[in-house]
């Protein structure tokens, strides 16, 4: 068995995005309208002798364009010689021009089994394209109007162009800063139907390592491009981390575009992060189309394995580093213990009376073993939760923000335990936000 990587672009216009949808057509499982479809036949001519599954390094949605994306097959030739990595290209590429497919192979590589396209993958960058209508045009009615203003043909499903004399870049770059780093990206995050794991607390942890704007320019063609660049100002807006949400990228840029024409805030930017929920989504905000979104990057690590190295941290803080029989000692750090399973216990803080634990612990299980009758949540609302109609929740904001008046959280919180401890109740608990990566000892 061979293991093949293969590096391509395509135009994402028609397709469902892609991952394959499994169709059944005489017998055989085919998906001509997504990417990973199209790819599976056109490999299908080479004649291999296995059932072969292609692996992909990172999903794009309908309509999301890739300029540089990678999958990985398997394929085992009657003679058991590999195939050529040239012929492979080739072959793929005549297959895709005479259909009008629109994918383009850019590379075919031998690699070795241990090599998996998604596991090898570092980090992935995106792009998207934005086209702004000048100031001194937005005044005028046709230029305005969607359907009436120039649109170089050039640039049709491949920019998304918007006209508004409010757009602010510098709004927009100080909106999309909010968003790098770590941060729960669960109000940036789709839905999607099957996936179980999203429900998990740690599931929308994610983190940015980069985001930029900075001055585009116009692909139209010559004939075009002056038009082009005399009705719109383009900016390129590039997000780079090991992997994304579903949607998120385009549901990040929407709330940054709205930020930048005023319709939402910065606060409200940064409200979606600090309380991470699908409520804390602005309706004034929508989603960026699919088509100016670009997968233009994959950083890869190398195809075999390298000698791995451990951090060892001890209780008083100091660390070492162990590469084989080597040791050598690092900077000592904080003695916090690196835990990032969810915290599903709480503590018991006045016996009989007041349990203090993270939104782990907002489960139907720990309610009844602790006989939880009333939450009170600072900072982030409580995760819904069923099967518990007698508990009752009250949700206190409190944004992680040097102008929050704590003292005003710190009474709304006092008159609430005041209240339920009249009440005669025995059991209660408040749910705090959850550190990732670090157990609070």
């Amino acid at each position: 068995m061979n293991r093949y990587l293969i590096n391509l672009s395509y135009v994402g216009t028609h397709f469902r995005g892609i991952q394959k949808n499994l169709i059944r057509d005489n017998g055989r499982l085919e998906d001509p309208q997504s990417v990973e479809g199209a790819l599976e036949i056109a490999l299908k001519k080479f004649r291999p002798v296995n059932e072969f599954k292609i692996k992909l390094s990172s999903r794009t949605d309908a309509g999301v364009h890739a300029l540089n994306n990678a999958v990985h097959v398997d394929l085992e030739r009657h003679n058991g010689k590999p195939y050529e990595p040239d012929k492979v290209t080739q072959g793929l590429n005549r297959t895709f021009g005479s259909q009008k497919i629109p994918i383009r192979v850019l590379r075919t590589r031998h690699v070795p089994l241990t090599f998996h396209a998604r596991l090898c993958a570092k980090s992935r960058t995106y792009l998207y394209r934005v086209g702004v209508l000048r100031p001194e045009f937005c005044d005028d009615p046709e230029q305005i109007h969607p359907f009436t203003r120039f649109i170089p043909i050039d640039e049709h499903d491949r920019c998304y162009f918007i006209a508004n004399k409010n757009f602010d870049p510098d709004r927009l770059k100080r909106a999309a800063a909010l968003c790098e780093g770590y941060h729960d990206f669960r109000t940036f995050m789709a839905i999607a139907r099957g996936n179980q794991w999203q429900q998990m607390p740690t599931y929308t942890l994610r983190r940015i390592e980069r985001i930029t704007v900075e001055r585009g320019s116009s692909m139209a063609s010559a004939f075009s491009r002056e038009l082009a660049d005399r009705y719109y100002e383009y900016w390129d807006i590039r997000i780079k981390a090991r992997s994304f949400l579903y949607n998120q990228v385009r549901r990040m840029v929407g709330a940054w575009i709205a930020a930048a024409e005023a319709r939402i805030t910065e606060r409200d930017v940064q409200q979606m992060l600090t309380v991470p929920a699908k409520s804390s989504w602005c309706d004034q905000a929508v989603v960026a189309p699919a088509y100016a979104l670009f997968l233009c990057q994959l950083q890869k690590s190398r195809h075999s394995l390298q000698p791995t190295e451990t951090t060892v941290t001890y209780m008083d803080g100091s660390r070492k580093v162990f590469r084989g029989e080597m040791e050598r000692d690092i900077p000592k750090r904080l003695g916090f213990i690196i835990d990032n399973s969810p915290d599903q216990v709480p503590a018991c803080v006045l016996s009989q009376f007041l349990y203090l634990g993270s939104q782990d612990c907002v489960r139907r299980e720990v309610f009844e073993k602790y006989e939880i009758s009333h939450v009170l949540s600072v900072g982030i609302e409580t995760p819904p939760f069923e099967g518990c109609p007698q508990v009752q929740c009250k949700f206190i904001e409190c944004l992680d923000l040097p102008e929050t008046d704590l003292a005003v959280v710190i009474k709304q919180s006092s008159e609430f335990i005041e209240d339920v401890a009249g009440t005669g109740d025995a059991f209660w608990f408040i749910a705090m936000p959850a550190f990732p990566g670090q157990r609070r000892l």
